[in-house]
């Protein structure tokens, strides 16, 4: 509620004209009079809404315009036990809340049949976006990540599954994404960062894809956030260490270069990001839900192969969402 009441104050704010002054004595000038009219109120009933409306009045001077902004009644009544006002607020029209004690004071209101309505639209919307991914005979899928991105080391782990199971009918790509300036590389979580990469672009260069797979998820499970323990990593699947520091120091930033490009043009800039058949899927941000990265790329086959009927993980770990921008 306390993130409702700041929006609104925002929008009271931001309706702001200058030279406009608040009129007490011209909220019951619109359709007041005939309204209660209309509704019979009694005295003691009238006389309650008029110190109802003197006190919101009073409070959204002093709390939620600034001085000089011309607000109105339009009307008042009960609601759901509140007294339920429509303001005009230097011409825009606000429907605010109060309770009838006069303590409490609701700037907007949120209807939740119409917010879940939006949420379920938004939930279709992003299924049939999903449904409209180009199919093919071998679908090409593209993760793009930052080697200390903690989403985007969850999306490796959650891909795994999936890549071990289809790595033979799918065209799997793994890229990084960084910045240049000359020779200069930059990633989102500073030079540690940019090595790691590079040594994982070198493992990739020079053991290939399921080396890379099993070397960058180890990394994720147990060097943390300073790959400090890549070495051992590496000595434990059985890559040469030297090579792969030789390889940083002559051709990691060419590589680093060359992932700076994939990503630019595929506008990947928060990682993770997966593109399945050249589209952006959601189904990245499922971490922990192999199955769902599986259904996913299943679904941009011409033919379904026999693989995806193989039901992998499907418990979401951590909560949907997040990522590194």
């Amino acid at each position: 509620m306390k993130k409702i009441i700041l929006i609104v104050a925002i929008i009271f704010v931001a309706v702001l004209v200058a030279g406009y002054k608040l009129d007490m004595g011209k909220f019951g000038s619109l359709n007041m009079a005939s309204k209660e009219k209309a509704e019979k109120l009694t005295p003691e009933e009238s006389k309650a809404r008029e110190e109802a409306k003197t006190k919101a009045l009073d409070f959204i001077d002093k709390n939620l315009v600034q001085p000089g902004t011309e607000v109105k009644v339009k009307s008042i009544e009960e609601e759901n036990g509140m007294y339920k006002f429509e303001l005009d607020v230097s011409g825009q029209n606000i429907t605010a809340y109060m309770t009838k004690d006069g303590k409490k004071f609701f700037p907007s209101v949120m209807d939740i049949e119409e917010t879940e309505k939006k949420a379920a639209d938004a939930k279709t919307a992003e299924e049939e976006a999903e449904k409209n991914i180009a199919k093919s005979d071998k679908p090409k899928v593209d993760l793009y990540v930052m080697s200390f991105c903690p989403y985007g080391n969850k999306a490796e782990d959650t891909l795994k599954p999936a890549y071990e199971l289809l790595k033979n009918k799918v065209d799997f790509n793994f890229h990084y994404i960084v910045n240049s300036e000359g020779d200069s590389i930059q990633s989102l979580h500073g030079q540690p960062e940019v090595v790691q990469n590079e040594r994982e672009a070198c493992v990739m260069k020079n053991y290939g894809k399921d080396k890379w797979v099993e070397f960058a998820t180890y990394v994720n499970a147990n060097c943390g956030s300073d790959g400090a323990c890549w070495e051992a990593g590496a000595k434990e699947l059985a890559i040469d260490t030297a090579k792969i520091t030789s390889c940083v120091a002559s051709e990691g930033t060419a590589l680093m270069k060359a992932d700076e490009k994939s990503s630019g043009d595929a506008k990947a800039t928060g990682s993770p990001t997966m593109l399945i058949n050249g589209s952006s899927t959601k189904a990245v941000y499922k971490y922990g839900n192999a199955e769902a990265y599986k259904q996913a790329i299943c679904n941009a086959f011409n033919e379904v192969p026999e693989e995806c009927s193989t039901v992998l993980d499907a418990e979401t770990a951590t909560a949907e969402g997040g990522s590194c921008n």
